[in-house]
């Protein structure tokens, strides 16, 4: 058997193991610390400090995000620095500013996984900041009644239902889901988001005490600063015929600006009905449509009631928190029919909600584990192989702590840049060293 003997020169950071992994511990932080002095232009040193201070035990997210929020403004397709941000702002409860965080990383990021991860994670932040948004209108009630919304902001209550049927009560949120939708379509009307109102419905029990019922949820108008507010009721008068309702209330004076006509009409007549009830609600609310508005609130979102009605319970139960139970419900009304898409929307966003709720730090960073960004945000500490035979070298030691391995070469040299996926600015002075390649051959 003869042994084959090749030497080369490598880069000081081209070979793994060239630098030190990136831990909480103080000697990682101090070595970091001190790279951070020598060169404070350097933007993966503020990174890697960054999360060094994130995963320090007791972590020092202050810090961390001082030194993040650097890295980002140096390299803002840096998605590591990017996501590493978003873990630290979301750990400080900074919801708005984790959410923005994460939202570049989605956009400069490179690791699908973790991408998946982040999304979910956003439809979850963006639920909690609504929650978040109700606990501080209600707290700040007296100072946001005072002060009159924009009479073209509109707020669509949760319609009532009584009737004999309940599996009809689904309707409360599926119809005032048609309204909202159909006003949405003036470009003269602001219109409050469902998910807002109900935020703030659940924060301040308005349904418990009957509050939203025809048209009275005044208090709910002033804290959202909507200008007037629609509320309506369905009855069933039978086995398959309903009556439906609603007003316009000024939110400022608390008068009844409006009542359009009640509609009445068969079950699987539901759709013209609200059609004729919205049309009203624009005289109500004085908004003259253009051609191209009406025509857009003639379109149906399904041509199926059982596809709505299963849609409508989706709404419900996503109203109680059961995203699970609701993400079902929506993909019951996608079998139903196929070509319904606010119920695929809805699917994929209680999904996504089901998901985000497992996201935490460790997934995440299981999820960058063998990537490119996962060498960026351990410090580079992965081995490096090549056709099976392992490579090793020799005193190497860079002069930029927690510079970024990512790869070998042979036959020759080349430099490689930080390993974090869309960088690529860092240019450390570079070292050599003799490296040496055993292959045994039989």
């Amino acid at each position: 058997m003869r042994m084959v003997r090749w030497t080369v020169l490598a880069s000081s950071l081209c070979l793994g193991a060239c630098a030190t992994a990136i831990s909480g511990s103080a000697d990682s932080i101090a070595r970091l610390e001190r790279a951070r002095t020598a060169d404070p232009k350097s933007e993966s040193a503020a990174r890697n400090l960054g999360i060094a201070y994130f995963k320090a035990s007791p972590p020092r997210y202050g810090d961390a995000r001082t030194a993040l929020g650097q890295a980002v403004s140096m390299d803002p397709k840096d998605g590591v620095a990017a996501l590493y941000l978003g873990l630290t702002a979301e750990a400080q409860n900074d919801l708005p500013a984790a959410k923005s965080a994460y939202e570049t990383y989605l956009v400069v990021g490179k690791t699908r996984g973790v991408k998946n991860q982040i999304s979910a994670r956003l439809a979850l932040l963006d639920r909690k900041m609504n929650e978040m948004r109700a606990k501080q209108a209600v707290a700040q009630e007296q100072q946001l009644s005072s002060v009159p919304g924009p009479a073209n902001a509109v707020a669509v209550m949760p319609f009532t239902f009584t009737g004999a049927d309940s599996s009809l009560r689904p309707l409360e949120r599926g119809f005032a889901d048609l309204v909202t939708t159909d006003l949405s379509r003036a470009s003269a009307l602001k219109v409050l988001e469902r998910a807002q109102i109900q935020a703030l419905l659940d924060e301040i029990q308005l349904q418990q005490s009957g509050a939203v019922q025809g048209g009275t949820g005044v208090r709910a108008g002033r804290i959202l600063q909507a200008g007037r507010l629609v509320g309506g009721a369905i009855s069933q008068l039978g086995p398959d015929q309903l009556r439906t309702s609603a007003t316009v209330t000024n939110v400022q004076t608390s008068a009844i600006q409006g009542a359009p006509a009640a509609q009445q009409a068969s079950l699987d007549q539901l759709f013209d009905m609200e059609k004729r009830l919205v049309l009203d609600l624009f005289n109500s609310l004085n908004v003259t449509l253009t051609t191209a508005e009406r025509n857009a609130i003639e379109q149906r979102p399904t041509r199926s009631l059982a596809a709505f009605l299963a849609y409508s319970r989706g709404l419900e139960l996503e109203d109680q928190g059961r995203y699970d139970e609701a993400s079902r419900s929506f993909d019951n009304a996608l079998r139903l029919d196929p070509g319904f898409a606010s119920a695929r929307q809805k699917s994929q966003e209680t999904k996504n909600i089901v998901a985000g709720g497992t996201v935490t730090a460790s997934t995440v960073e299981s999820g960058l584990r063998g990537t490119a960004e996962g060498l960026a945000a351990t410090g580079g500490t992965q081995g490096a192989t090549t056709g099976g035979a392992t490579t090793v070298a020799d005193g190497l030691n860079p002069s930029t702590a927690g510079a970024a391995s990512a790869g070998t070469t042979t036959g020759g040299t080349q430099p490689v840049r930080d390993a974090s996926a869309g960088t690529g600015g860092d240019n450390p002075s570079t070292k050599t060293a003799k490296v040496t390649i055993v292959i045994k051959q039989p």
